[in-house]
């Protein structure tokens, strides 16, 4: 995954909102998955197709941050949201 690399929720998931934290459910694996506010708004960026960059320059916006502190911490959480198959890669020529 690059910064180029554009990702999108995965279509099967449902999920509900339970005080701070978001809970994902995949009935096709048969697991749920819990995310912090953090990762509750990254989630909700992703529900259209979003280049990893973007993501980046949003968090580190939102949170007064340096591009370069949040990349390696929201790398990581996407990168385990792929490994999940919570997200998936989107084809840019697929993109309107």
């Amino acid at each position: 995954m690059t910064a180029d690399t554009i990702l999108v929720r995965d279509g099967e998931l449902a999920f509900v909102l339970l005080q701070d934290a978001l809970v994902l459910l995949s009935v096709q694996r048969g697991a749920y998955f819990s995310l912090n506010k953090v990762g509750s708004q990254i989630w909700n960026m992703l529900i259209r197709p979003r280049r990893v960059g973007e993501i980046f320059d949003a968090m580190a916006e939102i949170h007064d941050v340096d591009r370069d502190v949040v990349t390696k911490d929201v790398f990581n959480f996407l990168d385990a949201l792929l490994e999940r198959h919570l997200v998936r890669v989107v084809n840019p020529d697929m993109i309107a």
